[in-house]
């Protein structure tokens, strides 16, 4: 069962879709897309549009993209779509972008928690968004994640290719989207990282360096990532059977 919070603390779903995607092998960028001709970037955004938890979302556009992303979320009718904003070089720069939109409303105290979704995540459980974004209220960061398989082994290696440790079993998860943050936390956590020169591989780890905690929200078998077209065949398969809200 949905929850809402005070209706002066808002809730806002950042979606980066300024990654281009390049082993795709595609001449567009990859959130473009179609799945069942469906731009995949618009899966997700319908997502958090009809999440009941999401008040506003901000999508993070490649340098000339802007208006293109712009009309597809108008004609897809996503009236929560409240900015769409030209992203960086990076993930971490594109995040940036993002929180310095959002910067005003932050420190003024009107935005609660930021969710950091990667627009080539189509299939989001808005039951999952609800349990992120209850966890960032309670401890201040959550992100999805998914443990390892049994059979599943992460090595470390060394430059010349020689293993130096292992990871396997329940203490190695993998890292996904969306990510939930206390919007005061994020920002703080942003601003050190730009001052130290610090650059993220997701979200969550410029919190964690500077202490903040972060909670582990189990993701679901289809909250898969659009990385190769082997991806985008099995986005194709999950689209005809999934129940979207």
């Amino acid at each position: 069962m949905f929850r809402k919070q005070d209706s002066s603390m808002r809730v806002v779903a950042v979606v980066l879709g300024a990654g281009q995607g390049t082993r795709m092998g595609q001449p567009i960028n990859k959130v473009f897309l179609p799945v069942n001709g469906k731009p995949v970037i618009i899966y997700a955004i319908e997502a958090f549009e009809h999440c009941p938890v999401v008040d506003e979302i901000v999508l993070v556009a490649a340098a000339g993209e802007q208006e293109q992303l712009t009309k597809l979320a108008y004609t897809a009718q996503c009236h929560k779509v409240r900015r769409v904003v030209q992203g960086g070089a990076t993930r971490h720069a594109s995040e940036m972008c993002a929180l310095e939109a959002l910067r005003p409303q932050i420190q003024a105290g009107e935005i609660e928690v930021i969710l950091i979704h990667d627009g080539a995540r189509p299939f989001i459980s808005a039951e999952k968004v609800q349990q992120l974004v209850e966890k960032a209220r309670d401890l201040g960061g959550a992100i999805l994640a998914a443990p390892l398989q049994e059979e599943d082994l992460i090595v470390q290696v060394s430059e010349t290719h020689n293993i130096q440790k292992c990871f396997e079993g329940e203490q190695v998860w993998r890292a996904q989207t969306p990510q939930a943050f206390r919007a005061s936390l994020l920002l703080d956590a942003y601003d050190r990282a730009q001052q130290d020169q610090f650059v993220g591989t997701d979200t969550a780890a410029s919190l964690e360096r500077v202490g903040y905690p972060v909670a582990i929200v189990e993701s679901d078998v289809n909250n898969l990532k659009i990385t190769t077209a082997h991806d985008l065949l099995h986005a194709e398969k999950l689209s005809r059977h999934r129940r979207f809200w």
